[in-house]
């Protein structure tokens, strides 16, 4: 807390996020960071205490007063995966009594307008899912249900409604309009892995782009890019001008890895439309060359095609190949409460099951071992760095620590399978941090973007990963539509 007319600060409290002051000024809410529940203080930062723990697999971010201070609003989605399960809800004082708002995988951004009006944002559907369009409902103040229907405000194309803003008229709008894109960066690594030379952009187009894995010899690498309309898969050599096309057409083809016999390109394909958690998707294969792709095997798991670029790293199913002939690809997939690793044959498809453990929500990003016997996986949170070391042969897991760099959200083995390259990410940016397994930890690179994936070529010369570029400039709406 800061005065307004001094300089002077009081710390209110440790391990809190995402604060909201009451209309009145008597209160804050708040999440906090170790138990990730929505809680509530005076704004004094006394008589704390929680307002309620989301359901098991469920996250809850945002918490935001109703105008009227009678009830809290918040963000709520699953965590276990990208998910279109998310919503906007709203609680009592107590805790109490849940009421949704929208619910809608397209949902964006929302204000609250003139009393009893809320201001909210959908993606469209695709083609166009990187445009969206403000949308109002009206809604009963001390209950937070629905009066009436939704209205759509606008229809137009080329804009992106992000942190509106009404004056308190109604009349006058403002918002960013905001562009995201992915861009797929390479980076010379040196001294062991503990030196990343300055890292230079390979994909130099304006849409999505990221990283998969590279070919046996690390001289080319092989990429997904919505750079034609639909996500297709390209390689492209750290000194290449230009990419080249293995896999195109209408589906949505991500995630490329190259087979330990380094024949194939294999990939996870879902139709266009797909956009739930029951369209399946399939495994795919093509040569290193290209040609006619093949199904391996189909895929159970969640798809998400929303505005969100990180939508498209779905971590289930995601599967990794390794470095060494003869070895399984591993795929990792969701079945109820638990994450289940299971071998896979490039030419025969799906294999033994290899590992199951429980369906953690803080689960992030892993990576399999360049030799195939391990798995790392990456532990997200606000006070403490690990990263669990899981053996497929069912020995004993080994606990990582990687303090002081937490929020883990990239996870990559080096190219000798004897370290890892890590995303730490932190509201100023994503460190990419090195570390062995005794725990000797050193950034390699800092920028201000958010770094979600990373991998290593097989030779151990260069790092790609795969920032999320964004940019917005506000926008205001003179004549907005009345309530």
């Amino acid at each position: 807390m800061i005065s307004i007319i001094g300089t002077s600060l009081k710390k209110l409290r440790d391990d809190a996020h995402q604060a909201s002051l009451s209309p009145d000024g008597s209160q804050i809410v708040f999440l906090d960071a170790n138990t990730r529940q929505i809680w509530i203080m005076a704004s004094d930062g006394s008589q704390a205490k929680p307002l309620f723990k989301p359901d098991d697999g469920f996250h809850v971010i945002g918490p935001t007063w109703f105008p009227n201070g009678k009830r809290i609003a918040y963000w709520k989605f699953q965590s276990a995966s990208v998910s279109n399960d998310l919503a906007l809800e709203s609680r009592n004082l107590q805790g109490t009594d849940p009421v949704v708002l929208v619910h809608d995988p397209n949902l964006v951004d929302f204000s609250w307008a003139q009393s009893g009006r809320m201001i909210y944002s959908l993606s469209e559907p695709p083609p166009h899912r990187y445009d969206s369009n403000p949308w109002e409902l009206n809604y009963d103040l001390e209950s937070g249900k629905h009066n009436g229907a939704v209205r759509r405000l606008t229809d137009w194309t080329g804009f992106f409604f992000v942190d509106p803003s009404m004056t308190a008229d109604g009349k006058h709008l403002v918002f960013l309009n905001q562009k995201q894109q992915s861009a797929v960066y390479l980076g010379e690594l040196a001294s062991d892995g503990n030196e990343l030379k300055t890292p230079q952009r390979l994909t130099l187009n304006e849409n999505l782009n990221w990283p998969g894995g590279w070919s046996l010899d690390g001289k080319t690498l092989f990429f997904y890019s919505d750079r034609d309309g639909s996500f297709d898969i390209y390689k492209q050599g750290p000194n290449d001008r230009n990419a080249q096309a293995i896999a195109t057409g209408p589906e949505e083809k991500w995630a490329p890895q190259i087979s330990p016999d380094g024949k194939w390109v294999l990939y996870l394909q879902w139709p266009k439309a797909a956009n739930s958690a029951t369209t399946p998707g399939k495994l795919m294969r093509a040569t290193i060359a290209g040609g006619a792709p093949e199904t391996v095997m189909e895929v159970t798991g969640k798809v998400s095609l929303s505005s969100d670029p990180v939508s498209t790293l779905s971590r289930n199913p995601s599967f990794r190949c390794p470095a060494r002939p003869g070895a399984d690809c591993v795929i990792k997939e969701k079945r109820e409460k638990q994450i289940i690793f299971s071998a896979i044959d490039p030419e025969k498809g799906r294999k033994a099951e290899l590992l199951k453990i429980t369906a953690d929500q803080d689960l992030t990003g892993w990576d399999l071992s360049p030799d195939g016997a391990r798995v790392a996986i990456g532990k997200f949170s606000y006070k403490t760095g690990e990263v669990e070391i899981l053996p497929l042969d069912g020995s004993t897991p080994q606990q990582l620590s990687t303090m002081p760099w937490t929020e883990i959200v990239g996870v990559a083995w080096a190219a000798d399978g004897k370290s890892l390259f890590l995303a730490s990410y932190s509201s100023r940016g994503t460190a990419i941090v090195h570390t062995d397994f005794a725990g000797h930890a050193k950034m390699l690179f800092k920028p201000s973007w958010d770094i979600y994936t990373l991998q290593a070529s097989p030779d151990g010369k260069y790092l790609a990963f795969g920032p999320v570029i964004t940019n917005a400039n506000a926008w205001t709406m003179g004549s907005f539509p009345a309530k």
